[in-house]
């Protein structure tokens, strides 16, 4: 047997006194072999088992405020970049159903109209304003009755309604039906009623829900002799004799805040039983007046009060008594 000593460890080298004895027993003969050198894995596994562990120490569960600390620095940022891209619009802003459109209508102040004429927006929830003060009576029910036929000139209403265009907005219409009653002359008037134009106002339980004055008048019968080229029509005059007439455009801005023009002409119709019987006066009064200086020459060779040369028609019809 060799005495050789055994190597301390594997990750230690054999002594010189170790190499002495090994070549010593060589050349004895029958010596043990050379005494092998750790291999580098048996040297690491080694230093691993003398090296002292350190205790580990148990993990703690991160609470949500201490979570918040670590992240509120890319917090911020990443706020800073998503407020950026809803000012720059790549993120479109959701927001719930935007609320219907309000109905179309004017401001509560007087201001000009398209096509011409002024509307009554100051006068809104008046009651009983018009722009031309009219006599006694002037709003009564028309037409006038049989058995009391009115004489001179007069003014009624043909037809009214709201007209929609094919953007969905509108207008109401209103249709004027010139008559003399009493007398063959004629009547003509000027195409601007004397610089002044037409007055509407509609009113309501509540007040003035419509109005407008300065409107001009669309005169069919001028515009037909245009077109047939009949002498004097592009004349200052239009002969509305014999049941003549025009007809008045009232815009959206003429109606008063909140109100639109088809719920406001809807009420200017009057309840009426199946048979089309009138039941009762209608939700809202409509008043046109209009004053020219032919209609006061015409009464007065009627041997009739000028009255300032005024007209005036209501929606109102009479009642059927039961």
């Amino acid at each position: 047997m060799s005495s050789l000593p055994p190597a301390e460890g594997p990750d230690e080298s054999p002594s010189d006194e170790q190499w002495e004895a090994f070549l010593r027993d060589a050349m004895e003969g029958g010596g043990a072999g050379a005494p092998k050198e750790a291999s580098a894995r048996d040297r690491l596994a080694a230093a691993r088992v003398r090296r002292p562990r350190r205790p580990r120490r148990p993990r703690r569960p991160r609470s949500a405020t201490a979570w918040l600390a670590s992240a509120a620095p890319w917090t911020a940022v990443a706020a800073v970049v998503v407020f950026g891209a809803f000012q720059t619009g790549l993120i479109p802003r959701s927001s719930p159903s935007s609320p219907a459109p309000a109905p179309a209508s004017g401001p509560a102040e007087a201001v000009s109209l398209p096509g011409g004429g002024t509307s009554d927006g100051d006068q809104c929830g008046t009651k009983g304003y018009h722009h031309f003060p009219l006599p006694a009576g002037a709003t009564a029910v028309e037409p006038p009755s049989a058995a009391s036929p009115a004489f001179g000139p007069q003014l009624s209403l043909s037809h009214y309604g709201y007209a929609a265009d094919p953007e969905g907005e509108g207008d109401i219409v209103i249709g004027l039906r010139f008559t003399t009653p009493g007398t063959k002359k004629p009547l003509q008037v000027s195409r601007t009623l004397g610089g002044e134009g037409a007055a509407v106002e509609i009113e309501g339980p509540d007040g003035l829900v419509a109005g407008a004055h300065g409107l001009p008048v669309i005169w069919p019968s001028a515009a037909r002799a245009g077109a047939s080229g009949a002498s004097g029509a592009s004349g200052a005059s239009v002969d509305v004799s014999d049941g003549g007439g025009g007809e008045i455009v009232v815009p959206a801005e003429a109606l008063c805040p909140g109100h639109d023009g088809d719920s406001v002409a809807k009420s200017l119709v009057p309840p009426a039983d199946s048979t089309g019987t009138v039941t009762g006066p209608p939700p809202y009064r409509l008043v046109v007046s209009l004053r020219d200086p032919a209609v006061g020459t015409l009464r007065t060779t009627l041997g009739l009060p000028a009255g300032g040369g005024l007209l005036s028609a209501v929606n109102l019809v009479p009642v059927a008594r039961s």
